[in-house]
């Protein structure tokens, strides 16, 4: 369970709730960017023409592998097919991807965004080269979108809040453990029965997977943690006493043992068996 779904970190116990988008500066830009791409793109575009930024950021097995264009599995992730397409992944992120990002910490939540989406497209690879799979698409047959990085986001808020509660189609309540296997395992249909979109499911669940892994893995999280820190020294030359530094860089990832040991001290004796450093590092995480 995750912090934000205790009673007691909930409004009216001494800690304010964030507006939606603060401390989540990446999840905003990435809004504003895929819907400025698609306004932008479709204003420049005659219909039935393709436009330049499908032309050359369309992730496809042939430009991006073959003719090594490897700008594209990053600029795919920024493209969409139609006003639906852009439409429901755009939803998603905004319910879900501040949430994660505050969890995180927002370097760590970009590059992990990223990522999930390169591994979709990695994962719709492996499989296309699998006998039998996805024998209905040819290596020129391109791939755009934010889902791969969007299932990512959604495996990171199942991992953290699975017993949070949503709405699905904005009517049907569920928990998000139930919504996330039952969306994955749509997901697992569509691949092996080579639905229309076998190849967007594809890319989901390789962002998902891959997603899951970051954060169920020791390694693979401490993985994360090292590069999102890339470049930190050049910004910031100054140098500070240890113990500061350690306690400024360290991701809320790395925090997740100490703040979850909090949260049971809290279950068992109550917020006022907290120390002082005890709520400035619970606070700290919340705010994050």
């Amino acid at each position: 369970m995750g912090y934000e779904d205790r009673e007691y970190m909930r409004p009216g116990e001494g800690m304010r709730p964030p507006s939606h988008f603060e401390g989540a500066p990446v999840a905003k830009f990435l809004i504003f960017a895929n819907v400025a791409i698609f306004i932008f793109t479709n204003m420049l575009t005659e219909r039935g023409e393709i436009s330049f930024f499908e032309k050359w950021g369309a992730f496809s097995i042939t430009e991006g592998f073959y003719h090594l264009q490897v700008w594209r599995v990053l600029t795919f992730q920024f493209l969409h097919a139609n006003g639906g397409h852009i439409l429901g992944n755009m939803i998603g992120m905004f319910f879900f991807a501040p949430h994660v990002e505050r969890w995180m910490g927002s370097r760590p939540f970009a590059f992990y965004y990223f990522l999930c989406g390169i591994a979709g497209v990695v994962f719709y690879t492996l499989l296309y080269f699998t006998p039998g799979i996805m024998d209905q698409y040819g290596p020129y047959t391109q791939m755009v979108g934010a889902s791969a990085g969007l299932f990512g986001i959604l495996a990171a808020f199942y991992k953290i809040a699975p017993n949070a509660k949503v709405f699905l189609f904005f009517i049907i309540p569920m928990s998000m453990r139930v919504f996330a296997i039952g969306y994955f395992a749509i997901q697992i249909f569509s691949v092996l029965f080579g639905s229309e979109n076998a190849g967007g499911s594809a890319g989901h669940l390789g962002g998902a997977l891959f997603g899951l892994a970051l954060i169920k893995y020791q390694p693979l999280r401490s993985w994360l943690i090292r590069i999102s820190k890339i470049g930190e020294e050049k910004r910031n030359p100054k140098v500070q006493e240890a113990t500061i530094v350690r306690e400024r860089s360290r991701s809320p990832i790395a925090q997740t043992k100490e703040v979850d040991r909090i949260l049971e001290k809290i279950s068992a004796h109550g917020i006022q068996s907290l120390t002082d450093k005890e709520r400035q590092t619970l606070d700290k995480a919340r705010r994050k």
